[in-house]
């Protein structure tokens, strides 16, 4: 549902001093600066942790790479982001550059609270910035046809493989699945129960039906639209939901309670409490860090019958620029030499640091980024599907946040056996048209908005 910022606004400014960590950082505060002398640039960011040191190491590398700007970075919670921007844009006082991955691009953008690179850019940088950045980056940047944001890396999915699991079944690295129902038949003969018929090891359990979806030939966003209830999409949600019945839902889900956390040691590719694992391309630099010569195997995921090689759905960070920002050319100078346009050495070491896909293939040739393809040499298969024109990106526009939950919703009421897939995508449909309905009802969405 849409937030009708100025209502929350009057209603609840209090919650601003509730809200732990979020103070407005001034931009002026001498604590804060180092080059009092020079144009204040604000950027919020989403890192804490180990995480916050690297991520603003770039930013020091800026401030020290010239003389007119600063940029003074703030960290704030991810889960508090969006919420903190939508509080400082009804008062006009908002920071001039945002990172984050929730999907806000349609939604910020139809509401006009960031603003288009376009403007910013001089016309030779956009032209180059169209003529060398990757296709996906590309459609993730734009929307309503202008820049809408730069990618500050970019997530994709494939395989991974532990070849002493393989080795049981007698399979090498020279046969490795060619199908999606050779990797499933391979996962059957990989699943390990105990006497009690529990699973202690799972060869291959697909989960998350919105990561499937572009190896069955399926999209989210069709002629400005978004679409959910197609064939191609049908197949991705039974294909969820036959490997969830093949195991048993409460087996599955009693498999997944047990295990330990998701990253650092005791993550499942390193426990070994799965034997093949579609995952992200941040899992790489988790073995190395936590599980140093962890043997694994790495490959696209193999297509279906009809389907599309090198495929999977992507997600980006974003980096925004609002439309309230005091400092739009200071954001785009900082916000260029962050991801590397331009400045691919920059770049390049930029996202080898933080473990990321370079956003075009200059950045990706630079030899700061081969030397960290030379440390991660597995990750060089993400960095290959980055030309794949069978990458995806999930529903754009107004509803974006709306169709997600609900697709979330759809997938846990069919993996619990109490929705067919057909009847679960026919629902989130419904749902979606009803919903925009609605929006344009109360004038939330105007008629010539993409729902």
């Amino acid at each position: 549902m849409e937030i009708n910022v100025p209502k929350i606004a009057k209603a609840g400014m209090a919650a601003l001093f509730l809200l732990g960590g979020l103070a407005f950082l001034a931009p002026g505060d001498p604590s804060e600066r180092h080059y009092p002398q020079r144009i204040p640039v604000t950027f919020w960011h989403t890192f804490a942790g180990e995480w916050q040191p690297i991520f603003e190491g770039m930013v020091d590398r800026f401030n020290a790479s010239q003389t007119k700007y600063e940029v003074v970075p703030v960290s704030v919670p991810e889960d508090a982001c969006s919420m903190k921007f939508l509080l400082s844009a009804s008062g006009g006082d908002t920071p001039d550059l945002l990172m984050t991955w929730a999907p806000i691009l349609g939604t910020w953008s139809d509401k006009r609270l960031i603003q288009p690179y376009d403007g910013i850019m001089t016309p030779a940088e956009k032209r180059e910035f169209l003529a060398r950045t990757y296709p996906i980056v590309k459609r993730h940047s734009t929307y309503a046809g202008k820049i809408m944001a730069l990618v500050d890396g970019l997530d994709l999915y494939a395989m991974y493989y532990r070849p002493d699991h393989l080795k049981e079944i007698g399979v090498d690295k020279a046969h490795l699945p060619k199908t999606l129902e050779e990797l499933v038949a391979m996962g059957v003969k990989l699943d390990r129960y105990d006497a009690q018929h529990h699973l202690r090891r799972v060869g291959y359990l697909p989960k998350t039906f919105s990561n499937y979806v572009p190896v069955f030939g399926g999209k989210f966003n069709e002629g400005g639209r978004i679409v959910v209830d197609t064939p191609e999409n049908l197949r991705a949600m039974e294909f969820i939901a036959e490997n969830t019945k093949r195991l048993g839902y409460d087996n599955a889900t009693r498999f997944a309670s047990s295990l330990a956390a998701d990253a650092g040691p005791t993550m499942p590719l390193i426990a070994g409490n799965y034997s093949m694992m579609f995952d992200g391309e941040w899992r790489v630099k988790q073995v190395e860090q936590y599980s140093p010569g962890l043997p694994y195997l790495l490959a696209p995921i193999p297509p279906p019958k009809g389907g599309k090689a090198n495929a999977c759905m992507s997600s980006p960070n974003y980096l925004v620029i609002p439309t309230a920002a005091k400092q739009p050319q200071g954001a785009w100078e900082f916000a260029k030499f962050c991801v590397g346009f331009l400045h691919p050495e920059e770049g390049g070491r930029n996202m080898g640091d933080m473990g990321w896909l370079p956003d075009d293939p200059v950045i990706a040739k630079s030899s700061s980024y081969l030397a960290y393809l030379k440390r991660y040499p597995q990750y060089k298969v993400f960095v290959d599907l980055m030309t794949s024109p069978n990458l995806e990106i999930p529903p754009q526009g107004p509803m974006q946040n709306f169709v997600m939950d609900e697709l979330s919703k759809a997938e846990d009421a069919v993996t619990r056996g109490s929705q067919t897939p057909a009847e679960s995508l026919r629902l989130v449909q419904k749902h979606l048209t009803e919903e925009e309905a609605r929006l344009r009802r109360l004038g939330q969405i105007r008629g010539g908005d993409r729902p």
